[in-house]
């Protein structure tokens, strides 16, 4: 009977540090928040057509501020799974997002989720291609995409064409505006 409840005991201790070390592996690395600032879409448009130009570049911090702005908007990803925090970096021709995340009000979890951008008009959206817990691996799929509205921050007469990443920035590329266009832009 001492032996069993000697064996209880140990097991105990073992799973409530397996606990605990699963707690510490999983919480955020960085300490991060929902914080972002407007990014003037509308002006940066209207200087672009000004200058007669197809091309709108955003710079990584303007593509953080986008896509955290979209998560502040409704940071409850789903039941039970509440975002506390983000940051977006580019890499290469994917978005890189480190994302706190608190589950059941109680545990806080560091996610690493790398997306592949592409444009489906009016929205930029972010495909999830690899997730992570530091280390660990998770299944892609469980993930949703992000969408940016992209589009709908823009004047009506500007219309995509295609967006893509290069040297650390998002080139929007527009289609050729009309007269019509122009002078409704510029007037």
């Amino acid at each position: 009977m001492k032996k069993l409840f000697l064996a209880l005991v140990v097991l105990v201790i073992l799973v409530a540090a397996a606990a605990g070390g699963a707690y510490w592996y999983a919480a955020p690395a960085e300490k991060l928040d929902l914080g972002y600032e407007e990014v003037p879409l509308t002006d940066r448009a209207l200087d672009m057509a000004k200058r007669l130009s197809t091309e709108m570049i955003l710079t990584e911090r303007d593509v953080d501020n986008l896509a955290v702005k979209q998560l502040a908007q409704n940071p409850e990803y789903e039941p039970g799974v509440l975002i506390t925090g983000a940051k977006f970096s580019l890499s290469g021709n994917l978005l890189v997002a480190d994302v706190n995340v608190k589950w059941r009000d109680r545990v806080p979890v560091g996610l690493r989720l790398t997306y592949r951008l592409g444009w489906n008009s009016p929205n930029l959206t972010a495909h999830v291609v690899e997730a992570k817990i530091k280390d660990v691996g998770l299944p892609a799929g469980s993930f949703d995409d992000v969408v940016i509205p992209l589009g709908d921050e823009l004047p009506k007469a500007l219309r995509i064409q295609d967006v893509r990443l290069e040297n650390g920035q998002a080139i929007v590329q527009f289609r050729k505006p009309s007269l019509r266009d122009l002078q409704s832009l510029l007037g």
